[in-house]
């Protein structure tokens, strides 16, 4: 189990009962192509360079606005639990390393899937302060675009 950040600068903790059995759910989380269809909140697209879904692992993956800005972010699997748990630490280019800890479960409800989400910031500066205030729309935008995906399959 990943060890507890006390007195995080920024908390976010969703939860999301998805339709959908946990392996299907948890197969939208680990396939590079499935979270393309779903990781960046809408109009965003998600451009996948690197994905190493395991303990050690690393990411690297950018959002693509469609006037063509872009938000290159990157980090580290710090436990991947298939198919109950990813936690992961994540940072933008310009802040500190290690900025982010997001923690998902996936708990099994019968047919069903509760997906729990925890996101905490570290640490909060001028330019990472916009996606912590922005956090709790783009995570539920994101997990509604999951369990699109998800029933679907």
């Amino acid at each position: 189990m990943s060890a507890k950040i006390e007195n995080p600068a920024f908390e976010l903790k969703l939860e999301r009962l998805i339709d959908a059995p946990r392996e299907r759910v948890w197969k939208a989380w680990a396939d590079p192509e499935q979270v393309k269809l779903w990781f960046a909140p809408r109009p965003l697209t998600l451009g996948v360079k690197k994905m190493d879904l395991r303990t050690g692992g690393s990411f690297d993956m950018t959002m693509h606005e469609p006037g063509g800005k872009s938000h290159p972010f990157t980090g580290r699997y710090v436990e991947v639990v298939a198919p109950e748990r990813i936690v992961w630490t994540g940072e933008f280019p310009y802040g500190p390393k290690d900025q982010m800890r997001t923690t998902v479960e996936f708990v099994a409800e019968g047919k069903k899937t509760r997906v729990k989400v925890r996101q905490i910031f570290t640490v909060l500066t001028p330019e990472t302060a916009p996606h912590a205030q922005g956090a709790k729309q783009g995570w539920t935008m994101t997990l509604d675009q999951l369990a699109e995906t998800a029933e679907r399959a």
